[in-house]
């Protein structure tokens, strides 16, 4: 009878829905389009691929705030599609580095690389993952910053030089002007 309540309990003990990496796909539809050339008059007929679903822009929305804690949400695209697959394999937290009275929190989203072909109507990865972050004392402005590794599309590798991640969005939040 124990055994069963533990067993009960277990799948919420283990459900941390604040830092669970979400991705979606985004998928796209085949259609054909018909289109007149400006220079020749002639009407042409072409397929296209029109997304079926919306991609999310880079942003940093702050969730909740108060005196020692700050809850945000890291969201964005990347693109996959054709001869290579790129798939989201985490959103990694580098230290937050602090000047005087401004800290800087660097995000980096790691991009693992699949051999293989993407499926014809797969454009690629929307992402979203809430995260929080204790505040020090002396931080009044925090800057959240969100990279994306970048990928060496000669080699299908990773590039060597991972200091120089591709900045994709940046948030500043002021907490001068917030009184408590």
């Amino acid at each position: 009878m124990k055994l069963l309540y533990i067993l009960m309990i277990f799948p919420f003990l283990s459900c941390s829905a604040q830092k669970k990496l979400q991705i979606e796909t985004i998928l796209t539809q085949p259609a054909r389009v018909t289109s007149q050339d400006p220079k020749t008059g002639r009407v042409i007929n072409r397929s296209t691929n029109i997304p079926k679903t919306k991609r999310i822009e880079p942003a940093i929305i702050m969730q909740a705030h108060n005196e020692d804690k700050l809850t945000f949400i890291l969201k964005g695209n990347i693109s996959s599609g054709g001869l290579s697959i790129n798939n989201v394999k985490k959103i990694r937290f580098e230290k937050g580095v602090q000047s005087r009275d401004t800290l800087t929190l660097k995000y980096i989203v790691e991009i693992k690389r699949i051999p293989g072909k993407e499926g014809a109507n797969v454009a690629g990865y929307n992402y979203t993952k809430e995260e929080s972050y204790k505040i020090p004392e002396n931080a009044k402005i925090i800057r959240v910053e969100l990279y994306h590794e970048r990928l060496d599309r000669s080699h299908d590798q990773h590039l060597d030089d991972k200091e120089n991640p591709k900045l994709v969005a940046q948030q500043f939040f002021d907490f001068n002007k917030i009184q408590y």
